[in-house]
């Protein structure tokens, strides 16, 4: 993006979401999330373990950034935060599944 906050000439949108899914656990917090209506910050860290608090962290902060994402935040001691798919979002983990179905297949070939 320029600095006037314009995509450069043919660009293509495609880029920005492409890029969004391949970085590095995001994927695996759109399908994790999918499958459990919702999901408490220790629930998803507890699943993806090898993901730090920091990344795991900035991944969601992005996700909701970009509306795929929501987050409810519980005023208990400590704080209980809870994340969810927006309606974007769950379109977003239909396209992680075709996408983790046609890897099996292509795995097989």
């Amino acid at each position: 993006m320029n600095k006037q906050g314009k995509q450069p000439e043919g660009y293509c949108s495609a880029d920005k979401y492409l890029t969004l899914i391949s970085t590095k656990w995001t994927s695996h917090i759109v399908w994790l999330v999918s499958q459990n209506h919702e999901m408490r910050f220790g629930q998803i860290q507890k699943q993806l373990a090898l993901v730090s608090s920091k990344v795991l962290s900035e991944r969601l902060k992005l996700l909701k950034e970009e509306g795929f994402v929501w987050r409810r935040q519980e005023e208990t001691v400590p704080v209980t935060v809870y994340y969810g798919l927006t309606p974007k979002g769950e379109e977003l983990a239909e396209v992680v599944e075709i996408i983790v179905r046609k890897s099996d297949d292509w795995k097989k070939q």
